[in-house]
């Protein structure tokens, strides 16, 4: 196909006649311009032609696409070095070109992540006979330096570019990569990239979404003719496909560009390790973050900045899922964590037992007792409580609360935030609020609830806890929770955390807490 898509060719080529395009390869100049004539010997050249595009074979002499055709336009480098779009970077070279804008909140970091996979695979190689070109479309906002920052932030080895708004416009125009319909005055764009090998003429409109190989082969292999050396395999030897789920299939074009899940974190990834990431968070919390993760930043979600800080403020991008789409995702992270651990039954997770625990100690009914009486809540619980239910090691007659089924998540060791839960039964005759909780294993505890928001789940900090007279108010996996900031050391199952709870009437109550592993 040519560099420009259909449309356009027939704006810019206005008057010939007999193009042909198939599979996106670039064919030979118009065979309107052919002065021979003759119906027989035009429809034998046009047959001619044609196998010669299917066949992938390239034209005699130079390539039809040259200077005459590309703008050669002035660029700036992200180092301030000015270039030409055709001498500098794309004569008689293969290269990869695709166009890009620094705070782009979805697409483009995706589009870089999944370039930087191909880096890998073509090794050293890309800079010497294969060449990639990111060129901003917000050359007001990408200057060099922020597009220097870009890269580095990244780790990519290839080109970023910049320069005046109108020639960028006019390479989009030229490369087929220019969507009149959606230029809306925002940064909207075509996110196809374009390969090609301008000597050759042979040119090829890509997804950046691609599988990483089948891109590194293509750019390695396809456009110079296989010239390398192939030692493939027979096809009787390939593996026989299995079926995906929908959640693999999302995981595999949604998030394996930036995240693994095996328990193997690379130290280049631009996210997380997920194996047993169903374990490890709310599942209300992660719904959310898969559905809207833009809007969970700007909210200042303290997990979701903690990942935005750890991975180099690389945005996690909105990918649009649904809910459904969100649970099929969730369910495959699931499923493959118990593969590879090797359990092979579905475990409740711990945070639903001890709900259900919960559940239990609400049929004691302790409500009628005097602060200072608070003997019902020594009497022994039942056996399946016992390893959930912590109490307060001081005296229970000084006690502002009574606390039931207190614990703390097990968390990874490298994660900077954790939860807590717990009961708190006020048996007086006054409402109580809890201002403020303090402990010295973090370097900040705060009182956090999610909150449905436009139908999505959105955590926000509480200045103070209501606990009613004769009542309790519970804090548990869902809802009101404890959020844990900077754990000062790794904390294990079966550790116990202390815990300061201060109340609006100025006492004070210390609460040993559990950790408990999920």
């Amino acid at each position: 196909m040519t560099p420009i898509d259909k449309a356009e060719c027939k704006n810019n080529h206005k008057g010939r006649q007999g193009r042909v395009m198939a599979h996106h390869s670039i064919t030979q100049k118009s065979f309107a311009e052919t002065k021979t004539t003759g119906k027989a010997w035009r429809g034998r050249k046009l047959l001619l032609a044609l196998a010669a595009v299917l066949l992938g074979v390239a034209p005699a002499g130079a390539s039809p696409w040259g200077g005459k055709y590309f703008p050669n336009v002035p660029l700036v480098t992200q180092d301030g070095e000015e270039v030409r779009f055709f001498d500098d970077l794309i004569e008689d070279k293969v290269v990869a070109i695709n166009f890009i804008y620094t705070t782009c909140p979805d697409t483009c970091p995706l589009e870089t992540a999944q370039l930087l996979k191909v880096q890998s695979l073509l090794g050293d190689r890309l800079g010497k006979d294969i060449f990639f070109y990111s060129i901003t479309i917000d050359p007001e906002t990408d200057t060099p330096q922020v597009l220097k920052e870009y890269k580095d932030r990244f780790g990519a080895n290839w080109t970023f570019l910049s320069g005046k708004k109108e020639d960028i416009v006019q390479l989009r125009r030229k490369l087929g990569l220019y969507v009149e319909e959606i230029q809306d005055g925002s940064n909207n764009h075509n996110v196809s990239m374009i390969i090609g090998n301008q000597a050759t003429g042979r040119w090829m409109r890509r997804s950046p979404m691609e599988n990483p190989y089948v891109l590194a082969d293509q750019l390695g292999n396809w456009l110079t003719d296989w010239k390398s050396p192939q030692h493939g395999d027979d096809y009787s030897n390939a593996p026989q496909l299995r079926n995906m789920s929908s959640g693999e299939q999302l995981f595999r074009t949604r998030c394996a560009t930036c995240h693994s899940v095996n328990g193997r974190e690379a130290g280049s990834a631009l996210g997380p390790d997920l194996l047993g990431v169903t374990d490890r968070r709310e599942m209300n919390w992660l719904l959310s973050w898969l559905q809207a993760p833009d809007r969970m930043l700007a909210a200042k979600d303290p997990i979701a900045m903690e990942l935005y800080e750890a991975y180099g403020q690389v945005a996690m991008p909105n990918m649009r899922l649904n809910r459904q789409e969100a649970g099929d995702l969730l369910d495959y992270l699931k499923s493959e964590t118990q593969r590879i651990e090797g359990t092979a039954s579905v475990r409740t997770p711990r945070s639903m037992q001890v709900k259900s625990m919960q559940v239990k100690s609400m049929q004691v009914k302790p409500m009628q007792v005097k602060p200072i009486q608070a003997k019902p809540m020594k009497a022994k619980p039942a056996k399946s409580m016992q390893a959930k239910t912590v109490t307060n090691p001081v005296d229970r007659t000084k006690d502002v609360v009574a606390v039931m089924n207190a614990w703390v998540r097990e968390a990874d060791q490298h994660a900077r935030m954790n939860a807590g839960y717990m009961t708190l039964v006020n048996v007086g005759e006054q409402d109580l609020r809890l201002m403020k909780v303090e402990s010295d294993a973090f370097d900040s505890v705060e009182v956090h609830e999610m909150a449905t928001v436009d139908g999505l789940m959105e955590m926000r900090e509480l200045e103070n806890l209501v606990i009613p007279a004769n009542d309790r108010t519970r804090l548990a996996p869902g809802g009101k929770h404890l959020m844990m900031a900077g754990p000062h050391k790794p904390l294990r199952d079966g550790q116990r955390v202390e815990l300061l709870l201060t109340f609006d009437t100025g006492l004070t109550q210390t609460v040993s807490v559990q950790v408990v592993a999920m």
